[in-house]
C-alpha cells in the first residue's frame, strides 16, 4: 500500500467535472463517442472506460424543492485497494504496485478482461480504439485494459485531478493524516448528515482513495462487508492452470494469447465467471 492517498470529500464537491477534464488533459486520453441515455444519473459519458479515469456522477435524491433540490455526487476512480482482486487474478501479471498504487504494465495485457469482471468497483476498461498523443506516444492501446494509475507513469508530485479542483473536494497527501482529516470531517458533516461515514479504511485492506460520505456507502453503490473483500480465487486459479498450459503454443503473440485465455475459459466452465 502507498505511504499516500487521495482524500475524496462529496460533500464539498460541485460536479464541475474538472477532475474529468484535467485527467484527459494531462494524460493525452481522447473524448469518447456518447449518446444520451435515459438514466438518472445526469451525466455523460455513463461511467468510467479505458478512455475516462475520472469520472462524476450526480443523481437527484429529492427534487421536492425546486428552488433547492438535494443530489447526491459521488467522485470514482480507481480505488487502488491494497489487497487488488484485478492484480491477483491476471494470467500475465501485468498488473503491479508502482510505488503503492495499482499499474497495469500494457506491454504484457493480452486483454483478457479478467481484471474488468474481478473489479467490483467496475473501474477498468478494454479500449475499442488505439489512440497517441499529441507527440505520439502510444497512450491507449486497442483490446487492452486501461485505468487510473494515480499519475504515475506521466508523473507529478500532486495527481492531475486534485492539482484542478476548485471546491478542496479531492486532496492527495499522507495516509495517516487523510484518514485522520476524513475522520474528523464526518464528525463535523453528522450534525447534518447523521449517517455520514468514511469509505477506503478498511475494505481491500485499505484503500488509496478515502471517501467522505454524506450518507451510508451502499447508497452510493459501494460494495460493503463481505462484498469488499477478496473474491474467491478459486476459479481464475483453474482458468490460469489451463491457460498456461494453453500459452505454450502462442508464441508470445498477444492475439494468441488472448484466444488461448477465451478457450481456458470454456474448458474451466466458466465464459462469463473470469
Amino acid at each position: 500500500m502507498s505511504e499516500k492517498a487521495f482524500l475524496v470529500d462529496i460533500s464539498k464537491c460541485q460536479g464541475c467535472r474538472g477532475c474529468q477534464v484535467a485527467c484527459k488533459q494531462w494524460n493525452g486520453l481522447p473524448g469518447e463517442k456518447t449518446s444520451f441515455f435515459g438514466g438518472t444519473e445526469y451525466t455523460n459519458p455513463a461511467t468510467l472506460s479505458a478512455l475516462t479515469w475520472n469520472h462524476v456522477v450526480f443523481y437527484p435524491l429529492d427534487r421536492s424543492n425546486t428552488d433547492r433540490p438535494v443530489w447526491n455526487i459521488k467522485h470514482t476512480k480507481c480505488y487502488h485497494c491494497a489487497e487488488a482482486n484485478c492484480m491477483a487474478v491476471c494470467p500475465q501479471m501485468a498488473i503491479s504496485k508502482v510505488d503503492g498504487w495499482t499499474v497495469i504494465d500494457q506491454e504484457k495485457c493480452i486483454g483478457c478482461g479478467a481484471c474488468v469482471s474481478a473489479c467490483v468497483y467496475n473501474v477498468p476498461g478494454l479500449s475499442e480504439i488505439d489512440h497517441k498523443n499529441d507527440v505520439g506516444q502510444h497512450i491507449i492501446h486497442r483490446g487492452k485494459s486501461h485505468k487510473c494509475n494515480a499519475c504515475t507513469l506521466n508523473k507529478r508530485d500532486i495527481p492531475a485531478c486534485v492539482s484542478t479542483c476548485p471546491s478542496g473536494a479531492l486532496e492527495f497527501g499522507h495516509r495517516q493524516a487523510i484518514m485522520k482529516k476524513a475522520l474528523k470531517r464526518v464528525k463535523e458533516l453528522k450534525k447534518d448528515f447523521p449517517n455520514a461515514s468514511v469509505y477506503g479504511l478498511e475494505e481491500f485492506g485499505g484503500l488509496g482513495v478515502i471517501t467522505v460520505l454524506r450518507d451510508k456507502p451502499e447508497k452510493y453503490g459501494l460494495p460493503i462487508g463481505k462484498d469488499a473483500q477478496k473474491i474467491d480465487l478459486s476459479k481464475y486459479e483453474e482458468i490460469n492452470s489451463i491457460y498456461h498450459t494453453l500459452s505454450v503454443f502462442t508464441m508470445g503473440i498477444p492475439y494468441l494469447q488472448k484466444k488461448a485465455y477465451t478457450i481456458a475459459k470454456a474448458l474451466a466452465g466458466d465464459s462469463k465467471k473470469a
